[in-house]
């Protein structure tokens, strides 16, 4: 992974810092080049200062000479004006025609309408460039073997006035210029080149020893992210027991009221057992020995149905989500609940909502959650009290109205499902109120829970995707709410699942 990462490093460093170095040494080239042009300008134009007598002089200066007179006009100009400096010198009169020209006189007497500069030179302005010798009025420069010489456009003017009556034409070679360019512009890219390599070798060995870094810090997030998964899987057990074992303490509590219900029923057998011994082959023992077999089934098929409900709430068991009816789960945790010694002085008041929509939910983890919340509120109810269990569908704008929730936080608009139980007790206090889904939370007293009941409720309640909300009505008492999505499916997690 590192040779390959460095690889494609290397590659694309490679090419960014090559288009890099050329922009800048491109960039330093042309500006060393302008500036050594502008110099150069000024340097010719230096050059020319001492041509101001010729520069502003009389018009007979540029009227047009032919033979003997061409031939002193000649004479006049070289002196004046050529040095090493000078490869040719063109004058043109006001009309620009040329007057003189010190390579081919055979010019003399042309005009050159197309060349601009000349115009330039016309209104007045000194006109100082690099030409590539590409005009009409070139020809003669480039028959001399010159691709680009240094060019100067000089106005000449009426003496005592500001009139242009001509102009001059002066090249210059270049060479001596070029050369000091080229030095110039190997400097440049040694200096670019050597700043290039010297900057990929920095970045390069830093960026080995930042991969070598990343890399190691990558095996040790690895090495972490396994113990946190190995961590997290322990947690999803440990919590499928700590569910289990809340289950296995409310079962218990459970079986001591049952033993008072299934007591009854063989008692009631074991009496008409006796009854059947001493029945006779009259009629009438027939008769009254068939009422007590019938009664008898009766009992033992009761029996049956209180044990095998207690065996599937005790059972632990894959969860699955079903849709399930929520009334029929509401009756069914009645069944546990109204047997025990907590209820014997309690009235149950149960108003649940005809033709409410099916949840998808598992039927033992949300029956555990319902006998806790049942079993909580006798506790907390008086001698003579009455505990209220309602079912309602409703949205998901008044799912969290209350004083306290925990669980999913429904959206607008969304159906849910409700079961509400409320006790006639003394309410929670509003110090404790934040704090009773708190694991090892409790107010009871000591021995009467170990605080993991509503701790676990509200894992089991996330784990149906529903919420558990806490109400505190102004009367007293207080009110739990299990709300869950009505009709949606959504997968139990599996960690808790192979628990429950």
């Amino acid at each position: 992974m590192s040779l390959r990462l460095f690889k494609n490093f290397s590659l694309l460093s490679a090419g960014l810092w090559v288009g890099a170095a050329l922009i800048l040494g491109s960039g330093i080239t042309y500006l060393v080049e302008q500036k050594m042009l502008e110099q150069a300008t000024l340097a010719s134009l230096d050059y020319f200062k001492h041509l101001a007598r010729f520069i502003a002089t009389q018009e007979d200066f540029v009227r047009l000479r032919r033979g003997a007179e061409y031939e002193a006009f000649d004479r006049l100009v070289r002196e004046n004006f050529f040095t090493s400096h000078v490869v040719t010198i063109k004058i043109y009169d006001r009309s620009g025609t040329t007057i003189y020209h010190s390579r081919r006189p055979e010019f003399v007497g042309q005009a050159f309408p197309d060349n601009r500069p000349l115009q330039k030179a016309f209104l007045g302005e000194t006109v100082v460039g690099l030409s590539d010798l590409k005009g009409s009025e070139h020809l003669a420069e480039r028959q001399a073997g010159f691709s680009r010489l240094f060019e100067v456009y000089i106005p000449i003017f009426l003496e005592g006035t500001n009139r242009v009556i001509g102009a001059y034409e002066i090249y210059s070679p270049i060479d001596p210029f070029y050369q000091k360019v080229q030095t110039l512009r190997l400097s440049v890219w040694g200096a670019v080149i050597f700043g290039l390599i010297l900057l990929y070798t920095t970045l390069s060995l830093t960026f080995r020893r930042a991969s070598r870094t990343i890399l190691e810090q990558n095996r040790a997030l690895e090495r972490t992210a396994g113990d946190l998964r190995a961590a997290y899987e322990d947690l999803k057990r440990t919590q499928g027991q700590l569910v289990q074992s809340e289950k296995l303490a409310s079962t218990g509590r459970l079986v001591a009221g049952m033993i008072h219900e299934i007591g009854n029923p063989l008692a009631s057998v074991l009496g008409l057992l006796d009854l059947q011994l001493l029945c006779k082959g009259s009629a009438q023992d027939r008769t009254e020995c068939l009422d007590r077999t019938e009664r008898l089934a009766g009992e033992i098929a009761r029996l049956r149905g209180l044990l095998r409900s207690l065996l599937d709430y005790a059972r632990p068991g894959p969860s699955e989500a079903a849709a399930l009816d929520l009334n029929d789960v509401v009756e069914k945790s009645l069944v546990f609940v109204l047997s025990q010694k907590a209820f014997a002085s309690l009235a149950v008041e149960k108003d649940l909502a005809p033709g409410l929509p099916p949840v998808l939910a598992d039927a033992s983890l949300l029956q555990q959650v319902l006998v806790n919340v049942l079993l909580n509120a006798a506790q907390a109810s008086p001698p003579g009290g009455s505990i209220a269990v309602t079912t309602r569908a409703g949205n998901g704008e008044e799912a969290w109205k209350g004083h306290h929730a925990v669980g999913r936080v429904f959206q607008p608009g969304e159906r849910t499902v409700t079961v509400a139980v409320s006790d006639a007790g003394p309410g929670i206090p509003p110090e404790h109120i934040e704090r009773i889904f708190e694991p090892f939370f409790s107010t009871k007293g000591r021995g009467e829970g170990a605080g993991l009941g509503l701790a676990i409720c509200h894992s089991i309640i996330e784990l149906l995707h529903g919420a558990l909300v806490v109400d505190l009505p102004p009367g007293g008492g207080a009110t739990f709410r299990i709300v869950l999505p009505a009709g949606a499916a959504v997968p139990l997690a599996v960690g808790m699942a192979g628990h429950a």
